[in-house]
């Protein structure tokens, strides 16, 4: 089964996590570019308020998700919601009948609904699981061990 793990990372962390699930899956790695800036304070403010208003964005991607059976979309926490990025690629790719992973960055803050929201943006896909890391872990390392317990369980999926 040919896998695909693709994130939008701002500074860098969940670009981290992302490259962390592709090695141990042995998967192809995509990073989707914004091609809106999103740096510096303003633009991060300008960021949080994109994302909870729920607003589409122009992205780049290198592969093309149609050509896999397995996707694992990574995207950090925006005020609960998911990044302008993630959404617009969840909306413009079909991903009707793949196994589809999630995973979020965050501070700290509930994932939860973040994962519900990516499960409604993937209706007729098959959600093989979902990982939480927040910023405690990244500091400490302990996100490699939840890594591994991810796609542990998303190597039987395949």
């Amino acid at each position: 089964m040919k896998t695909l793990v693709v994130y939008y990372s701002r500074t860098g962390t969940t670009k981290t996590v992302g490259k962390a699930i592709a090695k141990e899956l042995k998967a192809d790695s995509d990073e989707i570019i914004d091609l809106k800036n999103r740096l510096g304070p303003v633009n991060y403010i300008i960021a949080g308020k994109d994302a909870t208003l729920r607003k589409l964005t122009k992205i780049k991607v290198k592969k093309k998700p149609e050509g896999y059976d397995m996707i694992i979309i990574g995207t950090p926490n925006w005020g609960g919601n998911i990044t302008p990025a993630v959404r617009t690629y969840l909306t413009n790719h079909d991903l009707d009948g793949k196994k589809v992973g999630f995973f979020c960055t965050a501070g700290g803050q509930n994932t939860e609904k973040i994962f519900e929201e990516m499960k409604k943006l993937t209706p007729k896909s098959f959600t093989a699981g979902s990982l939480s890391i927040c910023e405690k872990e990244m500091e400490s390392g302990d996100y490699e061990e939840k890594v591994k317990s991810f796609t542990k369980s998303l190597k039987k999926q395949i």
